[in-house]
Order: structure tokens, then C-alpha cells, then sequence
């Protein structure tokens, strides 16, 4: 029997040896005992650019670009770190603000902000909440040199420093998390996030380095300017392992080295169904769907994914009627309605339009609730019938080959 995430709860699967293809686990590294001294660390020698004590006036106003809840950075422990920095500058509380950058994810409440950043930073610094939809916030700020219109949040513009504060993980489509990826599609206007996303579509992109998403995220980020940068990376329960600071391009290159070698897992065959289980990271399906992307990888063409993950938020709760709509339409059918804008929320478009590629290569199991599957062009398995599935599978195909991805929405499977 092999043990996977569903959610929380915990499946037995009827896989045997000769049959199973892989079970693949992001490398276990634990955190480190001193956090503190690992951040502090990476502080105190940054990649590309001097310390933050010494570049940030003692005069200036800085904004703190912070991830949200769908991520695990430890903002807790290492926004202190950071505010100890400035202090050194000569900066004061009252001119230090932190932006969340949910992009277009929902508002946090007050209980998800605490248990994120912690009383002892909410009772220290005003906390603010980027809206991408809420023009009146937005700064245009002419256009990159792909033509995507730069609408940015007015009140981290307003700042003289920005510092960006993330992980690093793989990520579709931007190759991966991190860097300038705080600022865009982070404090993004809606407009500016969807034709960053579109550039998705041309290419596979998960565990790239450079990226079309990424140089658009980058070129957005020097013309608005992100002045710092920290980033981790994580164990699978947010522990620090690494911690880079710097400029928002070098530093996060050494991010992604060594992310590379902490998130790849190696193959030697590709499975006929690969079951990927993206939990922790498995609130809506817009965050397990990173599952799909990473077992696209590892799942002989014409083969099956089946996505292990309940999606107790559902589709999103910033986009889920818009992608019921478009949910069973093709990627040309959506580019048209794009074009002739009949599409309200373009962000769904893209969403649907990145489902679409693996759908069009696999057959692509949901086990969310049935109906909501259905009517996104999915196939869809219940949590008590997959056992019984691969069963029969099995007996109808002896040397069917079966992959397990566990944490797959931070995986990055890399053949042998």
C-alpha cells in the first residue's frame, strides 16, 4: 500500500512494487535550528547590491512587499530582521509601511494576518492590502517593452524604498517563485497581471530559470523599481533551510540554485497515471492545479493525472464563476472572447487556457466536488472510489505503471 495526502486525510492506495513508476518527495532537508542567524546572515551579505543599512536613507519612507497566506514564507521571523536593518539606517517606525501582495488572490482576515506576520509585528507596523481591481490605488506607469500596460500599486510607488519579502519554489509559469515576482503580479493592477499571465501560454515553463513570465515580471520590476530582496527557502513546514538577500535578479538566481537542488526529484520512467497530491498547498483549486503542472512532467504522453486534493475553498474565491463559464470552451474559442472582450475577468481566461494544455495531453482527474469538475472540462474520481479504480486498472493492465507526487505544487520532477 502506498500513503498519500488527500487534504489532511491520509489514502491507501493498492500500488505494487513492480508497478509503482516513482514516489516522489520534494528532498527531506529540515529548517535549520537558528533561522535567525541564517537570515541575519544572508542580511548582512547580499547578492548584487550593498547592505540595506547602508543604501536606505535615514530620511526615507520604505515599504515591506510581504506574501500572502497561500504561501508558507515565515514573514513572522523574518520581517524583524529586516525592520533591524532599517533601524540601523536611521529609518523610523512611522515611515515603514507592509503591503500584503496578494495579487489577485482574496483579502486576508485579521486572525490569517496575525497568525502570518504575528502580534509583535501587527502591534509594530501599520499593515496595509494591496486591491487589484480598485483603480483609484493604481499608478500607470507607462508600459514594459513587451507592451503590457504598468499599473502598480499608488501607495508602495509612493515609498522611496520597496523591499520585496518571498519564497522560492518551483512555480507554473513563472519557472519559479520569488524575485521580482513579489512586485508583479504581487501589487499589480488586474490588467497588468492577466497579459503577464497570457505570456504563459507560449511555453512550458516550470523549473525555467529565465521565462517569458519571468523577463515580464523583471522588466516590470526595474522600470517601477524593487530596490531589495530576501528570499527562503523553506522546509515543507516553512522552516528557513536557505536565505538569500540582494538585487531582485542576482540574488534570486542563487535562490533558484539552490532551490534546484531541494526541490527536484529524479525519475527513471514516466508513469501512465501519475497521482499528485499537492497538499500543504491545496486551499482552491487555482493553488493544487500547480499538482497538474508539475505531473505534466513525469506522465507519458496520452497518459492520466489524477489531482488529490479536496479544494475546500473550491475553484477561487476571486475567479471561480467566470472559469465555470469558460470552463468547457477551447483555447481558441477563449482568445476570441478575449479579443471581443466577453470576458469579465481575463485572469479566469488565463486559468482556464493553462488547464486547457494539459487537458488536450492527458486525461485530467479531479477529486474536488464532482459537479464543479465536470463543468471545467475535468474528469472527476471520488476519494473512496480511487482505490477501487487503480484496482481494476491494474487487473486490466499488468504493467501499467503508476507515479505518486507528493507536496506536488513545490516539485519539480526532473528525469533521470
Amino acid at each position: 500500500m502506498i500513503r498519500v495526502h488527500y487534504g489532511k486525510e491520509m489514502l491507501e492506495l493498492p500500488i505494487p512494487a513492480d508497478n509503482l513508476a516513482f514516489n516522489l518527495f520534494p528532498k527531506k532537508v529540515s529548517g535549520t535550528d537558528n533561522e535567525q542567524e541564517v537570515i541575519e546572515q544572508a542580511l548582512q551579505r547580499p547578492i548584487g547590491c550593498g547592505r540595506l543599512c547602508e543604501l536606505v536613507p535615514s530620511d526615507a519612507s520604505v515599504v515591506i512587499i510581504a506574501d500572502d497566506r497561500t504561501r508558507m514564507t515565515p514573514q513572522d521571523r523574518i520581517i524583524p530582521q529586516v525592520l533591524n536593518e532599517l533601524y540601523a539606517a536611521g529609518v523610523t517606525k512611522k515611515h515603514i509601511r507592509i503591503i500584503i501582495a496578494y495579487g489577485t488572490h482574496r483579502r486576508m482576515s485579521d486572525s490569517e494576518v496575525e497568525l502570518k506576520f504575528g502580534r509583535k509585528i501587527t502591534s509594530t507596523v501599520e499593515i496595509r492590502h494591496h486591491d487589484c481591481l480598485d483603480q483609484s490605488k493604481l499608478l500607470d506607469m507607462g508600459l514594459t517593452r513587451r507592451g503590457t500596460r504598468i499599473f502598480v500599486n499608488r501607495e508602495c510607488m509612493e515609498a522611496d524604498i520597496r523591499i520585496g519579502i518571498g519564497s522560492v519554489v518551483p512555480h507554473y509559469p513563472t519557472g519559479w517563485s520569488g524575485g521580482a515576482k513579489i512586485l508583479l503580479p504581487g501589487l499589480a493592477g488586474e490588467e497588468t497581471t492577466y497579459a503577464m499571465h497570457l505570456l504563459g501560454i507560449t511555453e512550458t515553463s516550470l523549473g525555467q530559470e529565465v521565462s517569458p513570465v519571468r523577463e515580464e515580471m523583471e522588466d516590470f520590476a526595474r522600470e517601477v523599481g524593487l530596490h531589495f530582496i530576501v528570499n527562503v527557502i523553506h522546509d515543507d513546514h516553512g522552516r528557513v533551510v536557505h536565505a538569500v538577500s540582494g538585487h531582485f535578479i542576482k540574488a534570486h538566481r542563487e535562490a533558484v540554485r539552490l532551490g534546484r537542488d531541494m526541490y527536484s526529484a529524479v525519475y527513471r520512467e514516466k508513469a501512465d497515471i501519475t497521482l499528485s497530491s499537492p497538499y500543504p498547498i491545496d486551499y482552491d483549486l487555482t493553488q493544487s492545479s500547480k499538482g497538474l503542472f508539475s505531473a505534466e512532467l513525469a506522465t507519458k504522453p496520452g497518459g492520466e493525472i489524477i489531482l488529490l486534493s479536496p479544494c475546500s475553498e473550491g475553484i477561487a474565491p476571486t475567479h471561480g464563476d467566470e472559469m465555470l463559464r469558460l470552463g468547457l470552451y477551447d483555447n481558441d474559442r477563449i482568445r476570441y472572447m478575449l479579443e471581443k472582450r466577453q470576458i469579465s475577468d481575463p485572469l479566469s481566461a488565463t486559468e482556464c487556457m493553462y488547464y486547457n494544455l494539459v487537458k488536450d495531453k492527458f486525461r485530467t482527474v479531479l477529486m474536488m466536488d464532482s459537479d464543479l469538475s465536470r463543468r471545467l472540462g475535468f474528469n472527476h474520481i471520488s476519494p473512496d472510489a480511487l482505490p477501487g479504480y487503480i484496482a481494476r486498472r491494474l487487473e486490466e493492465n499488468r504493467g501499467l505503471k503508476i507515479g505518486v507526487l507528493n507536496q506536488s505544487a513545490e516539485l519539480l520532477p526532473t528525469a533521470q
